[in-house]
């Protein structure tokens, strides 16, 4: 009689331990994983609700943003594979991805490709909502898809999302995880919890407590808060990946600097091909009513009295960019900044003349996407908030009906061409930042931005973020970049050096 051969041991699949298990372990309703490559990132996303697929409600969406990118190799509909099938899911590939497992749970692979493609989700729910490079979504796709996260099937919505360190909207929602000046996680933070709320004027406020918001907003209830976190994963976390590709941390080496620098080393803002290097950029104080800065290594007060307060506005809602939106372009924003600017100053200073000039102070930037009659009445209220002596206004789409509206202050609308510039077409902000001597005047180190803290951070981490990850291409979020470039050209002595010519590698 031949013995029966052996049936084969079942294979146990668990998250390894460190980030990966804590991960699995969070209570957080959005939890945030990753940070580098190589951290078992895909892996975590699309095992992660296997938990909850004994529910026979329980719906999950796992997206990418485009469809492609669903089905890569090493993607997350590659990942799932295995383990689905072995748990008796009957994978759907076609037009749709998906996974109907066998007490009726399923599990959706989706995209995102398009800004307007959130609306296409419009009545679904998911319990679980999973986010692959997070970074690759716009901050509005992923706070609308928010509003998709809800279920009856008994289990608290939750989302989890995967990303690498990248400048932009996400790395300024997990600021507090991340130190302002390395760019990289704070160890000590990964995993802890924080909530916040926003409130009517678009403003995230964090707390470490749910109940120390509920103190300032009175009128929400517990259960209006949500709670985030962020767990930093590595390279070094993933001995699984190691372990099969010895090669992966030689091929991460071999990549430039800067990509070597976020995909291994973690590092949140540094950007390939930034026009703006992080060592231009400058920060003041107000003491005395002076602004207290440092510049060629000499410390200045320099007095409020020396400077005249301006504001340059883009209203945004150009009938080009209306139609870029339509064809799933990321919306712009509508800002205004507001500079203190001091043409010439001359100053005895040990025992020497010295005269400094054409000196930027940015004071505050209003940013919001709004409707024309909203814009115009929060333009209002910020200029007169301010007390600013004259605006500029682009004349684009809005630009001369809020200069009739502005009634605070003296306005005048500014041309989307200045002097020095070449072929204005998709490369336009670029051109500007080079015809009106932004990038100039900030390598000089003339531009300064008040110091973060608590009071200003809703508005200049966003700031930050533009400035440290433009590289001058078109699809870049530029708003404020543009608006600062308007400042630098009418706060110019004069017009005498104004341009200089565009390099046409560096316009499309």
């Amino acid at each position: 009689m031949i013995a029966a051969p052996p049936k084969p041991e079942s294979k146990r699949i668990e998250p390894q331990a460190g980030p990966q298990l804590e991960a699995f372990k969070s209570q957080a309703d959005i939890l945030i994983y990753g940070g580098q490559a190589g951290g078992g990132k895909s892996w975590f996303l699309v095992h992660e609700p296997l938990r909850r697929v004994h529910n026979a409600g329980f719906r999950g969406g796992i997206f990418r943003r485009t469809y492609p990118q669903l089905k890569g190799q090493g993607g997350v509909w590659d990942e799932c594979q295995e383990m689905y099938r072995a748990l008796g899911a009957r994978m759907r590939e076609g037009q749709e991805l998906d996974a109907t497992f066998p007490s009726g749970a399923n599990i959706s692979f989706l995209h995102l490709q398009h800004e307007k493609t959130k609306y296409e989700y419009q009545g679904h729910q998911f319990c679980y909502l999973g986010f692959d490079e997070l970074t690759h979504f716009t901050e509005t796709q992923f706070f609308y898809m928010l509003s998709r996260n809800r279920s009856t099937c008994g289990i608290r919505p939750y989302v989890r999302a995967t990303c690498n360190p990248e400048p932009g909207w996400l790395a300024d929602f997990l600021a507090w995880w991340i130190d302002d000046k390395t760019g990289l996680a704070i160890p000590e933070r990964s995993g802890v919890l924080r909530y916040f709320i926003r409130d009517a004027e678009e403003k995230l406020h964090w707390a470490d407590t749910k109940e120390e918001l509920l103190e300032l907003f009175p009128d929400y209830k517990a259960d209006d808060i949500l709670s985030v976190t962020f767990i930093s994963a590595s390279l070094d976390d993933n001995p699984a990946l190691t372990k099969k590709d010895p090669g992966y941390r030689a091929r991460l080496l071999s990549l430039s600097k800067i990509e070597r620098d976020r995909l291994l080393g973690g590092n949140w803002r540094v950007a390939e091909g930034s026009k703006i290097d992080e060592s231009w950029i400058r920060y003041y104080h107000i003491k005395d009513n002076c602004f207290e800065f440092s510049f060629q290594r000499r410390l200045y007060q320099m007095p409020f009295a020396v400077t005249r307060r301006i504001a340059t506005i883009d209203t945004a809602g150009t009938s080009k960019e209306i139609a870029a939106q339509k064809r799933g372009k990321k919306p712009s924003w509508s800002v205004c900044q507001i500079w203190d600017i001091c043409q010439r100053w001359a100053i005895a200073h040990d025992n020497r003349q010295v005269i400094l000039s054409e000196f930027m102070f940015l004071q505050y930037v209003w940013r919001k996407q709004v409707d024309w009659g909203l814009l115009k009445v929060e333009i209002n209220e910020t200029l007169g908030t301010w007390n600013v002596q004259k605006a500029y206004v682009e004349n684009a789409h809005f630009g001369a009906a809020l200069v009739s509206e502005i009634r605070s202050c003296q306005s005048e609308l500014i041309g989307p061409v200045l002097p020095g510039m070449g072929d204005h077409g998709e490369g336009a902000k670029l051109e500007r930042a080079i015809a009106s001597g932004m990038l100039s005047r900030f390598e000089q180190g003339k531009i300064f931005i008040p110091y973060l803290d608590a009071e200003n951070e809703y508005w200049l981490r966003p700031l930050l973020s533009e400035f440290r990850g433009w590289t001058g291409d078109p699809e870049d979020e530029a708003d404020q970049i543009d608006t600062t470039s308007y400042a630098t050209y009418v706060s110019k002595i004069s017009t005498g050096t104004w341009g200089g010519p565009i390099p046409a590698k560096k316009v499309r």
